[in-house]
């Protein structure tokens, strides 16, 4: 199971709902999934979303790495970011819901 990199910095984006959370999280991923996302997830580039639970258990917020942001601040503007953290801040027992375009960590 994929750790939380302590050094690096997340951008924290909280939501009012769960739902509102899944939404942001799979627009993301379609975007990264389309030609116009693809260079956010090249090899030169780390695009992690991270949440403190799996998206089916309903977080109300996530980690964006810095290539995440870059690419949900080209897709949708504005993104609600409200600060950001190092990921030893974080709980250590977050999951990693995304890794490029790709959805992880579906199952509770």
């Amino acid at each position: 199971m994929p750790r939380l990199p302590g050094d690096q910095v997340f951008h924290v984006i909280r939501f009012d709902r769960a739902a509102e959370t899944d939404a942001f999280v799979r627009a993301l991923q379609r975007f990264l999934d389309s030609p116009r996302g693809e260079a956010w997830t090249s090899k030169f580039h780390v695009t992690e979303v991270w949440a403190p639970c799996a998206l089916s258990a309903g977080p109300l917020e996530v980690y964006l790495s810095d290539s995440a942001l870059m690419a949900a601040e080209a897709a949708f503007p504005p993104v609600p970011a409200i600060g950001a953290s190092r990921g030893d801040e974080l709980s250590p027992t977050c999951v990693l819901v995304m890794k490029g375009a790709e959805l992880q960590a579906e199952e509770a």
